[in-house]
């Protein structure tokens, strides 16, 4: 996913990759809506955010 993409509720947007074990956990847009940013880096630390996801305002 990059800046500007429509994401909806629950789907896949990325992957944190834990290089201790390989493991490999999927993450998922917590909206619907348009992306505003998306973390791109080597490290990830737990409960960091990864995203942000722009919702229309009803």
């Amino acid at each position: 996913m990059v800046t500007g993409d429509e994401v909806t509720e629950g789907q896949s947007i990325g992957r944190v990759i834990d290089p201790a074990d390989g493991g490999e956990h999927k993450v998922t847009a917590t909206a619907t809506g348009q992306i505003l940013y998306g973390m791109n880096g080597l490290t990830v630390a737990p409960g960091a955010e990864l995203a942000a996801i722009a919702v229309p305002h009803d």
